[in-house]
């Protein structure tokens, strides 16, 4: 299970759940999703592999877990002779804590980008937002000043609960300063490729 990773001007890439040991990310580029807390320590070394680009790490709330984090991917790049700090790490915005403390989380070890879990706010929060997504607003600038105060890449959306309106809520976050989104298909890639690029 997973999406595809659409960031401007980097090639797209599979975004899957970290699964058994066997199950490694397909071709290079690939990014796994870890879950929260130890499980996702415990999950590192059965995830980093040579072809491996990142992990995204699931509902990340401070910056000491990421540094946790850190500390058990320098073990497991060292396990399979990568050099340490090969993998980088996208802490997933998916709590009212961590959109607080999203500019301490850009700037911890290793995070690339910020990916904002609007799913889990949604639900979080009891928010229903409509068509213009107006309710979110501040959600996402929070994360877009952040990841720019940091120096880091710009942020990631989430999927888009309303197909039909992929591509319009793509140009209002273009538009805002995201960089990219989660995608559901080949489809939603080109068109976001298109929307992204020419921002």
């Amino acid at each position: 299970m997973g999406s595809y990773l659409f960031v401007a001007g980097a090639r797209p890439a599979r975004l899957r759940e970290a699964g058994p040991p066997d199950d490694r990310p397909d071709g290079p580029g690939g990014w796994v999703r870890l879950p929260p807390g130890e499980a996702g320590l415990r999950a590192t070394r059965a995830v980093v592999t040579p072809g491996l680009a990142g992990v995204c790490a699931a509902a990340a709330c401070s910056a000491p877990e990421l540094a946790a984090l850190a500390a058990a991917l320098a073990e497991a790049e060292e396990a399979v002779g990568l050099p340490v700090g090969t993998i980088a790490v996208m802490p997933a915005l998916e709590t009212a804590a961590g959109v607080l403390g999203a500019a301490e989380l850009a700037r911890a070890p290793r995070v690339s980008r910020l990916l904002l879990g609007e799913a889990a706010l949604r639900a979080e929060l009891r928010m229903a937002p409509g068509p213009d997504e107006g309710e979110l607003l501040w959600l996402r600038s929070t994360v877009v000043v952040a990841s720019a105060a940091a120096r880091i890449g710009a942020p990631v959306a989430d999927e888009c609960p309303d197909q039909g309106r992929f591509a319009e809520s793509c140009a209002a976050l273009a538009r805002l300063g995201f960089g990219g989104r989660l995608c559901a298909d080949d489809g939603q890639l080109r068109l976001a490729g298109e929307i992204f690029a020419s921002t």
